[in-house]
C-alpha cells in the first residue's frame, strides 16, 4: 500500500473514532433528557473539551454535522440544569452535603430540639402512673357523701370509703418503700413449688381487704426487677417467681391482672 493509501486508511479511522465518540456523547445526553436523572451528573466542562478538539482535528462534513448535533444535545443538558436549580431553589431545597455538614456541626442540644420540633410519632403507649392514680383517689375522696354517710359512699364499684382511704395512704413513698421490702421478703420465705408462687394464693394471704392493695404492692415488686410473673399459656395459671437480687431484664412484658371481688 503507497503512502496515499495509508492516509486515507488513516483518516478513515479518525473520521469512524470521532463519529462514535460524537454518538457517545449524544446517547449520554439523550438518556439523561429522557430518563429525568441528575442533569448535573454529567461534567459538561469535559464534554465541551472533547467536542472542541474532535472539531479541530477533522474537516470532514459528516463529523462536523454530527458535532453540530452534539452541541445542541450538550445545550440541552445545560437547559435541564437550570431548570433543575430553579425548581429546587423555589422549594427552599437544601443540598444533602449542607445537611450533613450543619448535622455534623450541630451539638446534641440542637440536635435533640431538631428531633422534637419535626418528630410526629405515629405510635404512643399511655401508663397509669402513681402520680394519676393519687389524683384521682383525691377526687373520689373531695366528692360529698351520699346520704350524709361517710362510710356508706361507694367511690368505686369495688371500693368503699375505708378501703380508699387505707389504699391511699399506702400511695405514699415512705410507705410503699417499706411495704414493697416487706411484700418481697414475705415472697423469699414462702415455699416455691414446681412452677413458683400462686399469685392467687398469695395476694389473698391477709384475707379479701388486703388483696387489692397486696397486689398493687406486688406490681412494683416485678416492675423493680425482684420477682417475675408468668402465665400459663393452657391454664392461665399465674405464677411468681422471686429474686433475691436485682435481676435486669432483657426483653420486658406486661402482664395485664383483673382482680374481682369474691374471686
Amino acid at each position: 500500500m503507497n503512502k496515499a493509501g495509508r492516509l486515507r486508511r488513516v483518516q478513515s479511522r479518525k473520521v469512524r473514532l470521532a463519529k462514535e465518540e460524537l454518538e457517545r456523547i449524544i446517547e449520554l445526553c439523550d438518556s439523561i433528557e429522557k430518563s429525568g436523572i441528575d442533569p448535573f451528573s454529567v461534567n459538561i466542562k469535559e464534554l465541551l473539551q472533547k467536542l472542541r478538539s474532535i472539531l479541530e482535528g477533522s474537516d470532514n462534513l459528516d463529523v462536523i454535522v454530527l458535532d453540530a448535533e452534539t452541541l445542541y444535545k450538550i445545550s440541552l443538558v445545560i437547559a435541564l440544569q437550570h431548570r433543575w436549580l430553579k425548581e429546587r431553589a423555589s422549594n427552599l431545597f437544601i443540598d444533602a452535603q449542607i445537611v450533613s455538614a450543619k448535622v455534623l456541626a450541630a451539638d446534641n442540644k440542637s440536635l435533640a430540639q431538631a428531633l422534637a420540633r419535626s418528630w410526629r410519632p405515629i405510635v404512643n403507649g399511655e401508663q397509669l402512673t402513681r402520680r394519676m392514680i393519687i389524683e384521682g383517689m383525691e377526687y373520689f375522696l373531695s366528692l360529698p357523701p351520699r346520704g350524709g354517710k361517710a362510710e356508706e359512699r361507694n367511690l368505686t364499684s369495688n371500693l368503699t370509703y375505708e378501703e380508699a382511704s387505707i389504699s391511699y395512704e399506702l400511695l405514699q413513698d415512705e410507705l410503699l418503700e417499706q411495704r414493697v421490702k416487706e411484700l418481697h421478703l414475705e415472697l423469699l420465705n414462702e415455699k416455691l413449688g414446681e412452677k413458683g408462687v400462686n399469685y392467687w394464693g398469695f395476694i389473698a394471704k391477709e384475707g379479701e381487704e388486703k388483696k387489692l392493695e397486696r397486689a398493687y404492692v406486688l406490681s412494683f415488686l416485678i416492675s423493680e426487677g425482684f420477682a417475675d410473673l408468668r402465665r400459663e399459656p393452657i391454664t392461665g395459671e399465674l405464677w411468681i417467681i422471686p429474686y433475691r437480687e436485682k435481676i435486669e431484664r432483657r426483653t420486658p412484658a406486661s402482664v395485664a391482672v383483673t382482680i374481682k371481688r369474691g374471686e
